[in-house]
């Protein structure tokens, strides 16, 4: 029979190593992952999609360490994230780039970044499928692949913390028909480790 006291000492031991792991793991995800964003935006803020797709979405954002192979175009830092629509019949996409940020002063910062993005939003004005009362309000972007770019002005509150107004646009920049486009602007909250 097993007694209390080693079954104690063993989840101890377990409890110790994982709490260690957990550690190691947040300190090596710290040197690669330099900040995490998130915030909310508005829907359909410019380009021929404006008026159509209104509403609004969450937007979240991890930042990786700049490659060192990058350091010849200025060390962009590449960016995974996504913009949930609140809205079922609203755009929603997942995306992947790479983010340039410059210091105006120690306080102030611009970003700027460019990248491809994958959405659920319509593409093809003439589905049947898609409700004739819809056709109006929907913004239709030809390709389910898309060309991302983005602009963000920002303020660092403290040492990591940073709040910013944040832009981005997406386009199949003609490749596909039709091209109308959306734009998105909000504002976020930023972490930097």
């Amino acid at each position: 029979m097993i007694s209390t006291r080693r079954v104690t000492s063993f989840v101890r031991m377990q409890a110790a190593g994982l709490a260690s792991l957990a550690f190691a793991t947040a300190a090596h995800a710290e040197s690669v992952i330099t900040e995490i964003r998130g915030g909310v935006v508005a829907q359909g803020w410019g380009g021929q999609g404006v008026d159509k797709e209104q509403g609004a979405a969450v937007n979240g954002e991890i930042v990786f360490q700049s490659p060192e192979f990058l350091s010849i175009v200025l060390a962009p830092r590449p960016v995974l994230g996504a913009t949930i629509a609140f809205d079922s019949d609203a755009t929603s996409q997942i995306y992947a780039g790479l983010d340039w940020r410059f210091d105006l002063t120690d306080r102030f910062y611009v970003n700027g970044g460019v990248g491809g993005a994958l959405h659920n939003g319509e593409t093809d004005p003439f589905d049947p499928a898609i409700d004739t009362g819809r056709q109006n309000h929907t913004v239709f972007l030809g390709c389910r692949a898309l060309f991302r770019l983005s602009a963000e002005v920002g303020y660092r509150v403290t040492e990591r913390l940073n709040a910013s107004v944040y832009w981005a646009h997406l386009s199949n920049a003609n490749l596909c028909t039709p091209n109308e486009g959306l734009d998105n602007l909000g504002v976020r909250l930023g972490w930097e480790f």
